[in-house]
């Protein structure tokens, strides 16, 4: 059964300070996980300059998150955006600097999208339980 879309009906400032707790919450998220990649480099002789598991930890929350965003889910972006920093990280201490432009301008794309989908005049109807956003 098909559930009526219910209009957002929150004051705009309290939409807005919930995008900025989301916003940090997920800057203290990629700090966190950066300082991970960073400590555990340091305390490590492999050839990479990095334990093997980051590139498979952060490969799969990237992919989660784009198909968490492509499913219509409000968090998806935003957990794409929050994983560039650790790749950033990631990258920095295994000498491949070629990825730091990628990453951040997947950050920068990501985080708008997500600014973007939270923004009331962009909700559509759900759809199947998931929010689709035009």
């Amino acid at each position: 059964m098909e559930r009526a879309h219910q209009p957002d009906d929150r004051d705009p400032a309290r939409g807005d300070a919930a995008r900025r707790v989301r916003f940090l919450s997920a800057a203290v998220t990629a700090s966190a996980l950066s300082a991970l990649v960073l400590i555990t480099a340091a305390g490590t002789d492999a050839d990479l300059g990095a334990p093997r598991y980051w590139p498979w930890v952060l490969t799969g929350l990237q992919v989660l998150g784009l198909w968490s965003a492509g499913s219509g889910r409000w968090w998806g972006w935003l957990l794409g955006a929050t994983v560039q920093l650790p790749w950033i990280a990631c990258a920095v201490v295994t000498g491949q600097l070629g990825f730091i432009p990628g990453c951040a301008f997947s950050a920068v794309v990501q985080a708008h999208s997500f600014a973007a989908g939270q923004s009331p005049s962009r909700r559509q109807p759900k759809r199947d339980g998931v929010q689709v956003y035009a």
